[in-house]
This record gives structure tokens, C-alpha cells and sequence, in this order.
């Protein structure tokens, strides 16, 4: 099928183009924007089996005024002194103004009895939205709220910010929209630069940015279009993450089919001849690659949180739009551009002795060696696992610079930690509800580890329901917090109103629901991913031991990985922890991603030996023709990803850091070093249960086992 494709691509290029021209003007042109169907708020991504989440609903039911998202005016004085009467009374005005002013997606603005610290220095008005964080309604009044509070304290000599779930949500979309914005105009000046300087050209550094900028168009159509119509929104991730994708994986297809291209070239083909010899080949590694990154992504389809089930349809389409278009729309610009892709220069003629010929005999000469010392290096990476540790702090992981966290630091100096985001904990009474019987209840919950103080409890305007305000010691968002919420808050609560259910809910809450679901997916996902990429190696390379041996590899390079990541950022950086949700991702792209290179390497040498050469020779011609290629695409796909470090979010820092080692382990020890050694040392049986081509004999096996 796929050499029918690329003779039906080389035969009518003027038409395959004309359909890609159609095809994406249709899709971009009348699909919804992607933007419409993403949010931050992590309470979304839950099903309703968890706890935070049906706490939730009864807060909805039974309390729709405290229901919403919440914030928190922070106001303290400029010099940093205590409060006067006259700036207490400031504030209170404040509350007043913003409650007239009747902002649409704002129930609520007063201070209460609780709103002034102790230490006199910091004071709170509390805000309430009509909506959940996220809610387009909640977005539109956050900045309203903002610049109210602003203009109103000016020329008062205090500053104000607003923290809490709705003005993180809206600072956390605008962070990730400029780090995409930076992302994208740091990976296009990389990948021209980068294949400028490989290919001498301008056309062929210019033709991969064409062709994803239109990918990423199509793409972001065709995902808002599956969210609209199946009903899901995405997070606020996925927008880099499509960014890093298509061009990482798209530059890598477009790479491995110009090397070839530019290979068959060197040997004296024409254009055409050698565009259709260098498809026939190339089409199945692209294919098999594709499938096998589509494959790791589809597991997340199995996650349990939403906020990784989400990116699978994007990552998926992706991938699949881009696959499509490396075999049609890329060779179509080939045949149309001919001699004109490498102008000026030409395809060149490819050196008598290039260094990669040097590479394969000194990996044909050592393999023992090498592969032992790779994996030397990789297990003791792998050890910095010891020092891992998580994190949900997201707000903690946006620019130091922004409002909300500036506000929360604010809040943090004077009042307890979990002032930002209180538990609620919820009773829902089958009939109308006795105050006294809550009694147990708080005296309970103010005993527990981790509270700081309990509110006294409000009852439901039908007496069927009793909200009690819980205020944590630490930060929500840390481990500590959390648990406190999942053991002694969660166990006090239960079972202290006999006969009632009792719920526990709130930001916190919700987060101990996220690392419970996290847990479940990361145990699900891993292994079927894992174990599907095996299938995919084995159809292609016609072989079990082969692809036992990738897939080992490329774990290897995970828990690598992961472990200079925690080195780094915990022991290195002092960071709290690596963000909750990066090692789950950063296994698909390593391990899926990672397979890119092998599958090459690997169809490379099993080229070579059923071409006659022995294990050796094998590794040394695979090495010297297939090695460039991944060590182009190595570099520009690490590039990619380095370009999250300066995105400014921590989670993204640490996401491009962990990639950017592995794609880098990938591309220039496992794939064109260790691979090809344990080929090697293996010969036949690397194969098994694929049988030796004619002219390998078992005596030249012995003889390369041995010379080994």
C-alpha cells in the first residue's frame, strides 16, 4: 500500500497538493477554535466516583452563592506597615464598591471579622464568582476585579492582588499561551538554522516549517472539532505540547527522507528515481514510527484523569495528520521542487571516509565495551529515582512575576497557608439537619493533623445540608496538605454525623482525587503502552528478541531520564518536587519518540543482513548511512523541546529538560551505539525467529561472536 502511495504521489504531485490546499482550508476555515474548549481546572478532569467531586455537587445543590470559584483580595500597605484605621476602612470600601458595582460573574465581594491578620499588616476581601474556574464568565470578571481594585486604591499607598482558583486559572492560561507563543518562534529559528546548516540550503530548511505550520493549523481544527462534538475539554498543556509534536516528530519524518533522498543522489540516481527509491524505504519507517508514537499516546485513552486522557485525541490527530502528510503532501514539494531543494549548493557528493564510517568500525570493533559502558551510565542515572518527588503545586510552578502568586505570597506572610484554597467539608442530611449533631463534627475536624482553624457551620436554606469551612496549616496545594486531607481530615469527617453522609471537598481535596487517579493511570498506562510499541516493533522488524531488546532500552532511558531530572530540579535546584503529571508524559515521548531512532537504526541493519553482510559488516554500513540521520534529527528534536526551558513555567522547564536528555540518549547512545552492538553480539538471534539470509552462515556468526 505504501509503495502505491508514493507512485501515486510521485506520478500526481500538482494534485496531491491541490487536495492538501482544499483539505486544510476546509478544516481550519470551519472548525471551532481549540482555545474555547481548554481549561485549567483540574476538578473537571475527575469523574464523579470521587469524593471532592460530589462534595462539589452538593456545595452546587445546596449552596449555590458559595459554589463558585473564589478569590481573595490581598491588600497590605507599600511600606509594608500595619494597617491604620483609616486603610482598614479603605479596604472595606473597596468591598462595597466592587459589591455595587454588580460585575457580571462576581455573586460576592465583603471582608468579615477574619479578614484582617494578626499581625494588623494584610487584609482580605473576599470575592465570590457565579462559575467554576475557568468558566468564560469567571475569566471575563477576573481582570474587571482586577483593575476595579487598582483604580480604586490609587494614590492610597496600598497595593492589591487577587490570588485564589479563579485568577490562577486566568494566569495559568495566559502563561501558557506566551510560553507557546515563545516556544513556537524559538523551534522555528532553531529547526531553519539547524537544517540550514545540514542540508547548505535554504528551500530544505524552510520546507519542514511550511509544511507543520500547516500541520499545526489542521491539527488544532480537527482536536477543538473532536472536543466539540464529543463533549471534552483539554488542559492547558496541550497547546505547547502540539507545538514540541509536530515539529519534533514532523522535522525527525521530514529528516530521515531527505538523508536518503540525498543518499540515493550521492549514488548517481536522477531526482526522480531517487525520490521513489528513497520513499520505498523510508514510507515504513515513517509509518512504523508514527504508528508507534500514535500507539503510546492512544494508552493515555485508558487514564482515569481527564487531564491526561484529553491529550490523547490532540497528540493522536497530530501525529496521524503528520504521518499522512510525510507520505503525500512532503514527497509531492519534493518532485515539484526537483534540483531546486538543495539551491544553492546542490546535493553535494557525499565524502570519501565521512566520521560516521569511523563510528560504525569503531562500534563493529568494541561492542562488549560500549554496550556495557551505556549501560553503566544509564543505571547509574537511573539511580537519582531515589530522590524523587512529586508536586501539585501548580501556582507555585508559574512566573515568580505573576499576580497570583505575588497575592499568595502576600496572603502566606500573615495569615496560615491554606487561606488560599479551604476545604469545605459537606453534610448531607436525608431530612433537616440538627446543629447540635455537628458538634462532634468540628471538634473533630479541629483536632485533626494539618487544620489550622475551623469555621463554624453554616446550614442549607432548607436546613438539609451543613458547609464547614476547614483552613489548613500548610500550603493547599503541598504533599503535607494533601496528606492531611486524604488521612486524619478525611477520617474525622467520616461516620461523625451518624446517619448522614459526610463529604470532603475543596481545592485540596480535589488535588488528593488527582494524585489517586494519577497513581491508578501510571500503573495502566505504562504497561500497555509499553507492550503495544512491542507489537508494533515485532510486525515490523519480523522478530521477538529484537524488540524485547528496544523496548529494554528505551526503559532504560526513562528511568534515566527521570532520574537526572530529580537530580537536577530536587537535589540540584531545590525544587518541592517534579510536577505531578510530568513523569506520565515524559514516559510517552521518551519511549515512543525514542522508538523513532531505533526503528531506523533497526530496519537499517536488518537491511544490511538481509542483504547478505554479516553482523559486523551490518552494523558498520547501518551505522555509516543511518547514523547521520538520527543524529540530525536527535539534535533538532532535542532543540525542540530545549525551547521549553525558557517558557518560563516550571512544569514545562521540567518536561523539556526530561525529554531533551532522553531524545539525546536516544539519538547518540542508544540507538546508533547500543542497539547496533547487541545486534552484534547477538547475530541471528538477534533476529529469531527470522531466518538468516542466504551468505550468513552460522562459522561467520562464530567468527563475529568470537572476534567480538
Amino acid at each position: 500500500m505504501l509503495k502505491l502511495i508514493s507512485r501515486m504521489v510521485i506520478k500526481h504531485p500538482w494534485r496531491v497538493l491541490l487536495l492538501w490546499v482544499i483539505g486544510s482550508a476546509l478544516v481550519i476555515g470551519l472548525a471551532p477554535k481549540l482555545g474555547d474548549y481548554t481549561t485549567a481546572n483540574q476538578q473537571s478532569f475527575l469523574s464523579t466516583s470521587y469524593e471532592s467531586v460530589q462534595a462539589q455537587g452538593v456545595i452546587d445543590q445546596k449552596f449555590p452563592t458559595q459554589s463558585g470559584a473564589s478569590g481573595s483580595l490581598v491588600v497590605n500597605r507599600a511600606d509594608g506597615a500595619v494597617l491604620s484605621q483609616a486603610d482598614q476602612s479603605k479596604v472595606s470600601s473597596l468591598a462595597t464598591t466592587l459589591q455595587n458595582d454588580k460585575i457580571p460573574g462576581v455573586v460576592s465581594a465583603k471582608v468579615t471579622s477574619n479578614s484582617l491578620s494578626k499581625n494588623g499588616k494584610v487584609e482580605i476581601v473576599q470575592v465570590q464568582f457565579a462559575g467554576q474556574a475557568g468558566d468564560e464568565a469567571v475569566n471575563n470578571a477576573v481582570p474587571i476585579v482586577r483593575s476595579d481594585a487598582t483604580k480604586f486604591l490609587t494614590g492610597s499607598g496600598l497595593n492589591v492582588g487577587l490570588t485564589g482558583s479563579a485568577s490562577t486559572s486566568v494566569d495559568t492560561n495566559a502563561a501558557y499561551d506566551h510560553a507557546e507563543k515563545i516556544i513556537g518562534i524559538a523551534t522555528v529559528i532553531l529547526i531553519v538554522v539547524l537544517l540550514g546548516l545540514i542540508f547548505r540550503s535554504p528551500i530544505a530548511a524552510v520546507l519542514p516549517i511550511v509544511v507543520i505550520l500547516l500541520i499545526h493549523s489542521v491539527t488544532q481544527g480537527l482536536t477543538a472539532s473532536l472536543a466539540k462534538g464529543f463533549g471534552f475539554n483539554v488542559g492547558n498543556s496541550l497547546g505547547p505540547l502540539l507545538i514540541v509534536v509536530l515539529f519534533g516528530v514532523g522535522t525527525d519524518y521530514v529528516i530521515f527522507m531527505l538523508f536518503r533522498y540525498r543518499e540515493n543522489l550521492h549514488n548517481g540516481e536522477d531526482y526522480r528515481d531517487a525520490l521513489g527509491h528513497a520513499t520505498e524505504v523510508i514510507d515504513k519507517v515513517i509509518a512504523s514510527s508514527a504508528l508507534t508514537v500514535m500507539a503510546a499516546f492512544a494508552a493515555l485513552l485508558l487514564a482515569t484523569l481527564g487531564s491526561l486522557q484529553t491529550l490523547a485525541p490532540g497528540l493522536i490527530v497530530a501525529v496521524a495528520v503528520m504521518l499522512v502528510a510525510a507520505l503525500t503532501l512532503v514527497p509531492a514539494l519534493l518532485v515539484l521542487l526537483g534540483k531546486h531543494l538543495f539551491w544553492p549548493a546542490g546535493p553535494g557528493r557525499a565524502p570519501a571516509k565521512p566520521k560516521s564510517a569511523r563510528i560504525g568500525h569503531f562500534v563493529a570493533e568494541h561492542p562488549v565495551w560500549l554496550a556495557g559502558g551505556i549501560l553503566i551510565v544509564l543505571v547509574g542515572l537511573s539511580m537519582g529515582i531515589i530522590n524523587y518527588t512529586s508536586t501539585y503545586n501548580t501556582l507555585g510552578e508559574l512566573p515568580s512575576s505573576t499576580e497570583s502568586l505575588v497575592a499568595y505570597n502576600t496572603l502566606q506572610s500573615a495569615f496560615p497557608a491554606g487561606a488560599l484554597a479551604p476545604t469545605q467539608v459537606m453534610v448531607n442530611g436525608n431530612g433537616p439537619i440538627d446543629p447540635n449533631s455537628l458538634t462532634n463534627l468540628t471538634d473533630r475536624l479541629t483536632k485533626a493533623k494539618g487544620v489550622s482553624f475551623v469555621a463554624p457551620a453554616q446550614l442549607s436554606a432548607d436546613n438539609t445540608a451543613a458547609l464547614i469551612t476547614v483552613v489548613l496549616s500548610d500550603n493547599p496545594f503541598s504533599q503535607t496538605a494533601l496528606d492531611d486531607v486524604e488521612g486524619p481530615i478525611r477520617q474525622a469527617a467520616h461516620g461523625s454525623v451518624p446517619g448522614e453522609s459526610v463529604l470532603v471537598g475543596g481545592q485540596t481535596s480535589t488535588l488528593v482525587d488527582v494524585r489517586s487517579s494519577l497513581h491508578h493511570d501510571t500503573n495502566l498506562v505504562i504497561p500497555v503502552a509499553a507492550g503495544i510499541i512491542a507489537i508494533i516493533l515485532g510486525l515490523l522488524l519480523l522478530a521477538i528478541v529484537a524488540p524485547l531488546y528496544l523496548i529494554v532500552g528505551v526503559a532504560l532511558t526513562y528511568a534515566a531520564t527521570l532520574g537526572a531530572s530529580a537530580l537536577v530540579f530536587v537535589n540540584g535546584l531545590g525544587y518541592s518536587g517534579i510536577d505531578f503529571a510530568n513523569p506520565i508524559v515524559l514516559y510517552l515521548f521518551v519511549i515512543a519518540i525514542g522508538t523513532d531512532y531505533n526503528i531506523l537504526m533497526s530496519d537499517r541493519l536488518r537491511e544490511e543482513f538481509q542483504q547478505g553482510r554479516s553482523p559486523r559488516e551490518s552494523v558498520r554500513t547501518a551505522i555509516t548511512h543511518g547514523a547521520p540521520a538520527v543524529w540530525a534529527a536527535g539534535v533538532i528534536l532535542a532543540g525542540t523541546f530545549a525551547s521549553l526551558l525558557i517558557s518560563g513555567i516550571a512544569n514545562l522547564v521540567e518536561l523539556g529538560f526530561g525529554v531533551t536528555i532522553g531524545i539525546l540518549i536516544a539519538a547518540f547512545l542508544l540507538a546508533p551505539v547500543f542497539v547496533p552492538s547487541i545486534s552484534q553480539l547477538q547475530g541471528r538471534m538477534f533476529w529469531w525467529p527470522s531466518r538468516a539470509p542466504n551468505g550468513v552462515t552460522a562459522v561467520e556468526d562464530a567468527n563475529t561472536s568470537r572476534d567480538s
